[in-house]
């Protein structure tokens, strides 16, 4: 009885201390407590290998590492043991534009009996840091312009976290800006010069945003200027203007057809040239089996005349052996009739 009670005390005891045992992760001080919710904040840019967390099975009594195994459900990052403590290391470079905010489980299991498992929720959030530059949706612009009654408006954008200073764009001029300016917020390019003759311009507009360090980016801008009273030309005289580098990429493209034209001729040309060659020589062959064929007639006439020739002489020659036959039969015959008479 009293060693029941003994086994049946040590197994709440083991029981109690099984629940009591929990995972408890650390975070550094240069990292605080999101406002949003109980995550954890981190700035993006974090290398792989870079330290995270500490984790901790903390229990009443002492834990041994080397019986517990403890892993992520998360593949940005793993857990690392030193045979002393267990720390949350990343496995990739944290990028918040590829991924801002991360909520996965650790798992703690132990490796002996009686194998319990534990978990801890984790929530990461990833702070951005001003590592995008404003970027244009064109690297030159064309237009044309009426002072003080035209204007052209060009964009850039910037892949930072939106509403923030490191995505907000300041826009301004570093050429001519005593011909034209720009609204440094929506970035519209006015004219504030009347020109009396045809002018054109090439600006330089830099895209900069408010981030620290601060980033920036430029584009050309072409701009045909022209009076009121000339706008009937417009359309005229500025279209080649405009397209004056759509005219040497024409022109490449041009240079390509021809070499390719040029190419497809000369194939063409040989292949004539071979089609034309074997014409003459299966014509020659035909007709020299034609001449060939034309000598076969003649030569079996000649053979025929030879045989007509040789058939007439040798019947002249039979008909003459038969008649001196007879010939000479009736001589005989007279000779005897002579002599029975004598």
């Amino acid at each position: 009885m009293i060693m029941m009670m003994m086994i049946l005390i040590f197994i709440l005891i083991f029981i109690s201390s099984i629940n009591s045992i929990a995972i408890d992760v650390r975070y550094p001080q240069f990292f605080h407590q999101s406002s949003i919710d109980s995550s954890v904040e981190i700035t993006e840019g974090k290398s792989p290998g870079s330290f995270i967390a500490f984790i901790n099975l903390i229990n009443d009594t002492n834990i041994e590492f080397n019986e517990w195994s403890l892993n992520t459900t998360e593949s940005d990052f793993k857990i690392q043991s030193n045979a002393l403590s267990y720390s949350l290391i990343t496995t990739k470079t944290l990028d918040r534009e590829r991924k801002n905010f991360y909520e996965f489980s650790i798992h703690a299991q132990r490796l002996v009996p009686p194998f319990e498992k534990l978990s801890k929720q984790i929530r990461i959030r990833i702070l951005d840091i001003n590592d995008c530059t404003p970027t244009f949706n064109q690297t030159i612009y064309h237009t044309t312009m009426i002072p003080y009654q035209s204007t052209f408006t060009i964009q850039a954008t910037d892949c930072d976290e939106s509403n923030t200073d490191n995505s907000r764009i300041k826009y301004s001029l570093s050429n001519y800006q005593d011909l034209f300016r720009i609204n440094e917020t929506t970035g519209v390019i006015e004219s504030i010069k009347s020109p009396n003759t045809y002018e054109r311009y090439e600006i330089i507009v830099v895209a900069r945003d408010y981030g620290k360090p601060s980033l920036s980016s430029t584009t050309l801008v072409q701009i045909q200027l022209v009076s009121s009273n000339k706008k009937s030309l417009l359309s005229a005289s500025s279209s080649s203007w405009l397209h004056v580098e759509q005219n040497s990429q024409n022109l490449i493209i041009f240079a390509g057809i021809l070499a390719a034209l040029f190419v497809f001729v000369t194939l063409f040309i040989c292949l004539l040239c071979c089609v034309k060659y074997k014409l003459r020589r299966r014509k020659e062959d035909n007709s020299l089996t034609s001449s060939n064929l034309t000598h076969i007639p003649s030569m079996l006439n000649d053979k025929k005349t030879f045989s007509s020739s040789s058939s007439t002489t040798s019947s002249n020659d039979l008909q003459q052996q038969t008649a001196n036959g007879q010939f000479t039969r009736l001589a005989d015959d007279l000779h005897f009739e002579r002599s029975a008479v004598s």
